[in-house]
């Protein structure tokens, strides 16, 4: 009766060890004692994650030789990665494969008969990030805007690659990111990708403009004109292979440099309009009427007091559909829409939001968004040109001349915006041109006179934006 005892229990031993032996070959339960104890879990931290999470599974008996334990998520027949391991504590890393759903976590010992009982684990399901627009074109150093979904609000969790180029990301959002183009060589297209943890999105591509891509990377001859205030200027070969000549001032508004709006009803050249108002810097400004043209005077508003209503009569658009604004020394290019009276409308804003205001045109570019042109040989022709353009946040204005005659050759308004732009403006108008492109930088050039007008002599004018 003993000996059949003995055979029951061994039995018994056998039945019971079977399936652990089937899901355990790595075992060795030879010297097996069939009193011993399996490993338990007490607890799972983090309860939710997803592929890569850390988890500290705390517990007993899990022994401390890391070669005797396997961690298994819902009986895989791979192991988890084992990272470390105590008697009381493991940790492991959450493997692949699993997306929105509650996964067994069990701990296998190989000197224990028994896995432990089954813990749990979330993992939470992560969409990857997908871009659903992108500028057409692009440029070194441009702001660009990348629209899409499941982008991660903290801007370091995303990763924006031109190419194999990393960009940096200043501002996120799950649906935007902005960023700063980084330098992309010489190439004319590349796509763009956004990866969040190990999720990459789609690949969309972008052409890089090579105009813009020169401007910004041009080697320009720059002096300091006064503490931010700074005369940029160059000649070099752009849209195509023609020279052009540009004179810029990159200005930066602050208690030191205020931008302000001069006028007079008696012409005065540029230079000494803006010498004789104590400016430092400056460009000519708004159209006027000369001998025989078509009277289009602008309004303007200086220090609250409008000095100049402008015409409301049959003046193209083209002259009034952008307003130079300051308030508080913050300045802003504003798109004037509609057929008729855009003096008027520029009348219409209020001095609380705006104690400064100059009508010209065309409007160029409003939030980096180029405004389609009128096909005419005002906006087409390739002239000397006078153009503004100002920072998002106003506190940065850029002011270009372009010149023509003596080996070089004006541009387009089209072209006009596209510098603008590539030199960090965000939106951007044209002022009068022709004869009327001037540029002034106290104790540089001639006498102040930084660019060569059309014609060879400065033309009398009626406006200027300056800064004292």
């Amino acid at each position: 009766m003993k000996k059949k005892l003995h055979y029951l229990c061994y039995v018994w031993i056998v039945f019971i060890t079977t399936p652990w032996l089937t899901t355990s070959c790595w075992s060795d339960l030879e010297n097996v004692s069939p009193a011993a104890l399996k490993p338990e879990i007490t607890s799972v931290l983090p309860e939710t994650g997803e592929s890569g999470t850390v988890i500290t599974i705390a517990g007993v008996r899990f022994g401390t030789d890391a070669t005797k334990v396997r961690v298994r998520f819902d009986n895989t027949t791979d192991a988890a990665e084992i990272l470390s391991v105590s008697d009381t504590e493991i940790k492991v890393k959450a493997p692949g494969g699993f997306s929105d759903k509650a996964v067994n976590i069990q701990v296998f010992v190989s000197d224990q008969l028994l896995p432990s009982r089954y813990a749990q684990f979330y993992y939470i399901e992560r969409f990857r990030p997908e871009i659903t627009a992108i500028p057409a074109t692009t440029f070194y150093h441009a702001v660009l805007v990348i629209s899409g979904i499941n982008f991660s609000p903290v801007a370091e969790e995303n990763i924006v690659k031109f190419g194999d180029v990393e960009a940096t990301v200043t501002e996120a959002s799950e649906t935007s990111l902005t960023v700063l183009v980084p330098d992309l060589g010489d190439v004319t297209s590349t796509d763009i990708t956004v990866s969040k943890a190990d999720l990459v999105s789609n690949a969309m591509r972008i052409d890089v403009n090579l105009d813009q891509n020169t401007i910004a990377k041009y080697d320009w001859a720059a002096t300091q004109v006064r503490s931010g205030i700074i005369h940029k200027t160059g000649t070099f070969a752009l849209f195509g292979d023609v020279q052009r000549r540009i004179n810029v001032l990159d200005v930066t508004l602050d208690q030191s440099n205020e931008l302000a709006i001069g006028f007079s009803t008696t012409n005065a050249s540029t230079v000494n309009m803006i010498a004789g108002l104590g400016g430092i810097a400056g460009i000519n400004a708004g159209y006027f009427p000369m001998s025989g043209a078509v009277d289009k005077d602008p309004y303007i508003r200086i220090d609250g007091i409008e000095v100049q209503e402008g015409t409301l009569n049959s003046v193209s658009t083209r002259f009034v559909n952008a307003a130079l604004t300051i308030n508080n020394n913050i300045a802003s290019v504003r798109h004037l829409t509609g057929s008729s009276n855009l003096n008027l409308q520029a009348a219409q804003i209020p001095f609380s939001e705006a104690e400064n205001v100059i009508v010209c045109g065309p409007i160029l570019f409003v939030d980096h968004n180029h405004i389609q042109q009128d096909d005419n040989p005002h906006n087409t022709s390739s002239t000397a040109r006078t153009g503004l353009g100002v920072s998002a946040d106003g506190k940065r204005v850029i002011m270009v001349t372009v010149d023509t005659g003596n080996g070089v050759t004006g541009v387009t308004t089209p072209q006009l915006g596209l510098i603008l732009e590539a030199l960090g403006a965000a939106s951007g108008m044209n002022f009068d041109g022709g004869g009327s492109t001037t540029m002034f930088a106290q104790g540089f050039g001639t006498n102040g006179l930084v660019n060569l007008p059309s014609g060879g002599s400065q033309r009398a004018v009626r406006s200027v934006v300056y800064v004292k």
